[in-house]
């Protein structure tokens, strides 16, 4: 059977830039999504990509309930903010630096006034392991406002961040970070986001049904799709776990299908 495996990240398995024909026969393929040197097809494409796609990714379309899920499965953004001192301002046996404004409410709609109130939705710094000559704070932010971070530079996020800090701490003498590195899960193309969730509306079932390869069973061929990825983990999803049982799961899937086939090629005594 010709095989696709769709997904991506820790999973080790991926979508292709598109995918087209999943009837015909003959090959069994497997198509990778990782950074590393290989000798596997490789592509970069991830929940995120095939809720924004999927329209016009596959051909022929997938089966309605299958897009259906795809729609009604959640999919968001949770960001980290790195940023490095010349020397740490807080205490050796400090571990978290927590935020919290007293001015706003976690209900407040916010998102007509991302500019001035983005930086409000982090939850806090984790003081990273010592190092003599490295001291960074690693910062949490999510949801709209993490998307609307990513379309900042470098130095505004510094210079937000910056003030941040000098108001939590009371003074506003706190020397600047001397550097500062994110991630943009949202505005990475290949991934659109970070993880999905079970959104209003959705169940566990949908994430059931995503994994199910293609064709439905019974219903055409050999498998020939098959999904794998944190999104596809009814009771791990939104965890790296998850992504890696996922990929394990089509793995052992494949290597079934493979079995079969050998055992039907092999001669009767």
């Amino acid at each position: 059977p010709r095989v696709l495996v769709v997904g991506g990240g820790i999973a080790g398995l991926g979508a292709a830039q598109r995918l087209c024909h999943y009837s015909a026969p003959p090959h069994l393929r497997v198509v990778e999504a990782t950074a590393r040197a290989g000798g596997r097809i490789r592509s970069e494409r991830g929940f995120g990509f095939l809720k924004e796609h999927q329209d016009t990714f596959f051909e022929p379309p997938l089966p309605a309930e299958k897009v259906e899920a795809i729609r009604k499965i959640g999919f968001g953004t949770n960001n980290k903010v790195f940023l490095e001192f010349e020397e740490p301002f807080w205490e050796p046996d400090c571990q978290f630096i927590r935020v919290v404004w007293e001015d706003t409410s976690p209900l407040q709609d916010t998102t007509s006034g991302l500019q001035d109130t983005w930086f409000k939705k982090l939850i806090g710094f984790l003081v990273l392991p010592f190092s003599k000559s490295v001291h960074v704070l690693c910062g949490f932010i999510a949801g709209l406002e993490s998307e609307f971070m990513e379309t900042l530079s470098d130095e505004e996020v510094l210079q937000s961040l910056t003030q941040v800090l000098r108001r939590v701490t009371g003074n506003p003498q706190l020397p600047a970070p001397k550097s500062v590195l994110r991630s943009c899960w949202h505005s990475t193309p290949y991934t659109r986001g970070s993880y999905s969730y079970v959104a209003v509306g959705s169940t566990g079932d949908d994430m059931d049904l995503l994994a199910q390869p293609l064709p439905a069973d019974g219903t055409g061929p050999q498998l020939q799709v098959l999904f794998a990825g944190e999104a596809t983990h009814r009771t791990f999803y939104s965890t790296t776990h998850g992504a890696l049982l996922s990929g394990w799961r089509e793995a052992d899937r494949l290597m079934g299908l493979w079995d079969l086939k050998m055992q039907q090629s092999w001669p009767r005594l």
